[in-house]
């Protein structure tokens, strides 16, 4: 009686096996997602920050009655940039020239990936390639159960 069964529970392990290996994929797909949903988060944080910035340093800039507020705060800033900007002009633009480059190159390399996605399934076999399963099946002769071959079943 323990022979059934066993091939019952082996055959619910061979059909469990492969949705636990997609399960885990999913978690790790979904592991990378929250990770890049939270870089995206910081740096919309770091952009609205440097917006406010500039909004509040404008609202200074224009405004006729903020004027020794622009004095003690826009023109020092304003003079700081722009003394930054002349000492590391030469090494920021060769930098961002730099990093266009990488930008460009992973946009298309990911763009290029883009266009790979869907050609083939994940599971599925290339032409040329034989699956294992199919080895094993081949393999080992089909076993028929004995207990629907009409042979009692002695305890």
């Amino acid at each position: 009686m323990g022979i059934p069964y066993s091939r019952e529970i082996n055959a619910a392990f061979e059909q469990v096996t492969p949705l636990v290996a997609a399960a885990y994929e999913v978690l790790s797909t979904i592991k990378n997602i929250a990770i890049l949903l939270a870089a995206i988060q910081i740096l919309t944080v770091v952009l609205l920050t440097l917006i406010l910035v500039s909004l509040l340093g404008l609202l200074y800039t224009l405004n006729p009655d903020l004027e020794t507020e622009r004095k003690q705060l826009v023109t020092p800033v304003m003079r700081w940039l722009a003394g930054w900007i002349y000492e590391f002009g030469e090494t920021g633009k060769w930098f961002l020239r730099g990093l266009l480059g990488l930008v460009l190159a992973g946009s298309g390399i990911f763009l290029w990936q883009g266009s790979l996605a869907g050609s083939r399934a994940p599971g599925a076999i290339r032409e040329g390639e034989e699956d294992e399963r199919s080895d094993e099946k081949r393999d080992k002769p089909e076993q028929s159960d004995k207990a629907s071959s009409g042979s009692p079943d002695r305890h």
